[in-house]
């Protein structure tokens, strides 16, 4: 009885226990250290990898001109220019311009099989990325490493890393351009939803979040990070129709709306990523997971049912009559005796009479 109410309390406990370990990424994070090199390829650009960039120096917010602030030039209709918009005024922006034009033509990337390392220079108060398109047949490892150069030396950077869907990017760049815009009381809005709890985040409509609310590692030099797709990405809009989602890692270098990222490192920043795949044999369809889990709700709900059974009956023992003895007093017992004639004495034996 005591082995069958150690086994059932220890069954309670273990999802208890072991949900630290596994959702907090210290299992997962320890095998994709261990993971960060592999066979590489040679990146084929907007092919397997694009490369896109935020840089304050161009912001869509402030691109809007009207007819008479064009002017023409060979014949042509340009936008006015604008000192905000010249790259010559941020020496430490070394961002090329097919990074950050653009951006909405984005090709069909090759779902990622093989292993690719690059290097990518982030400019100060700017954000780099790498758009990728994830299989979920691969488990796949991201391994980024951030340095920059201070008199001839290469130290360490801290940055921010995030992994982010194409929705999620979306409202990332948005949060980005209001942040630079000169319309600084959206700024302000931001600010005022920032510290919304994890479980209405989902409803922030001024807000951003990384994928599945874990993939951001804020003020750290270097971040090893392991994803594994159950299915492809699709985002199901609710009005009908689908998009389908690339992945996006981010390399922040400016002060984003929350609290505990790194600040602006006023220098250009470097970042060593590598990607590693990895083929998985054996995938479990998407459906299991809640299987699983009412498997492990109906368990905790039927342990304690037990335990307090065993405890109810702990101190039982079979009926037993007559427990208290009786009081009545029993009737004398009656013994037969047999009784026999007793002969007489010899005269010889009798003593003789008293003179």
């Amino acid at each position: 009885m005591r082995i069958v109410t150690i086994l059932v309390t220890m069954l309670v406990l273990i999802p208890l226990t072991s949900s630290g370990f596994t959702g907090g990424g210290i299992i997962s994070n320890a095998q994709a250290a261990s993971a960060c090199s592999g066979d590489w390829q040679p990146v084929v650009w907007n092919e397997t990898i694009q490369r896109v960039a935020e840089v304050p120096f161009q912001n869509s917010y402030n691109d809007y001109y009207y007819e008479e602030d064009y002017y023409y030039e060979d014949g042509d209709m340009k936008p006015p220019e604008s000192d905000n918009n010249n790259q010559d005024d941020y020496p430490l922006s070394p961002e090329q311009p097919y990074m950050y034009q653009n951006n909405w033509q984005n090709n069909v990337l090759t779902p990622l099989a093989e292993d690719y390392s690059t290097f990518m220079k982030i400019g100060n108060d700017s954000v780099g990325a790498l758009r990728l398109n994830l299989s979920s047949n691969h488990r796949t490892t991201i391994c980024v490493t951030l340095t920059h150069i201070i008199d001839d030396e290469i130290v360490p950077a801290f940055g921010d890393v995030y992994l982010m869907t194409t929705s999620q990017y979306d409202s990332y760049t948005q949060s980005y351009s209001r942040s630079h815009s000169s319309y600084d009381w959206w700024g302000d809005v931001e600010e005022s939803f920032k510290n919304i709890p994890p479980e209405w985040r989902s409803f922030d409509i001024l807000g951003w979040r990384t994928f599945r609310d874990a993939h951001e590692y804020e003020n750290m030099d270097e971040v090893v990070m392991s994803v594994s797709l159950d299915a492809p990405e699709i985002y199901n809009n609710l009005f009908g129709g689908s998009n389908w989602e690339d992945f996006y890692v981010v390399v922040d270098t400016w002060d984003n709306s929350h609290d505990s990222d790194a600040e602006a490192p006023n220098k250009i920043v470097n970042a060593d990523v590598s990607i590693v795949t990895t083929l998985r044999s054996f995938i479990l369809p998407p459906w299991t997971v809640s299987i699983a889990f009412l498997g492990i709700v109906g368990c905790m709900m039927i342990a304690p049912i037990i335990v307090n059974r065993k405890y109810m009956g702990a101190g039982l023992a079979p009926k037993q009559e007559e427990l208290v003895p009786l009081l009545e007093i029993p009737p004398p017992i009656v013994y037969e005796t047999q009784t026999k004639a007793i002969p007489p004495m010899p005269e010889q034996l009798l003593p003789p009479p008293i003179q």
